[in-house]
């Protein structure tokens, strides 16, 4: 696998809105797409990922990160 720069800084509604997207698409659930990130390193609990996909709160950068590589594996396995 290639490997990815990841920038320094994320925009948090892009990776929300692929979060969305990735969900209402119907291939993972919010608990299923949480636990790929959870495992790949992300801090955020079930809780706090759900609310941020929903966007009522934010998440630190490094989530924001693990979440977007993990949209980026789901997307092209």
């Amino acid at each position: 696998m290639a490997e990815r720069k990841v920038p320094e800084v994320i925009d948090q509604e892009v990776i929300r809105r692929e979060a969305s997207s990735v969900l209402a698409a119907g291939d993972v659930s919010l608990t299923e797409l949480w636990i790929e990130f959870f495992a790949r390193g992300g801090m955020a609990g079930l809780e706090e990922f759900e609310a941020f996909v929903r966007g009522l709160m934010t998440v630190a950068n490094t989530d924001l990160q693990i979440l977007d590589l993990t949209l980026d594996e789901l997307r092209n396995p």
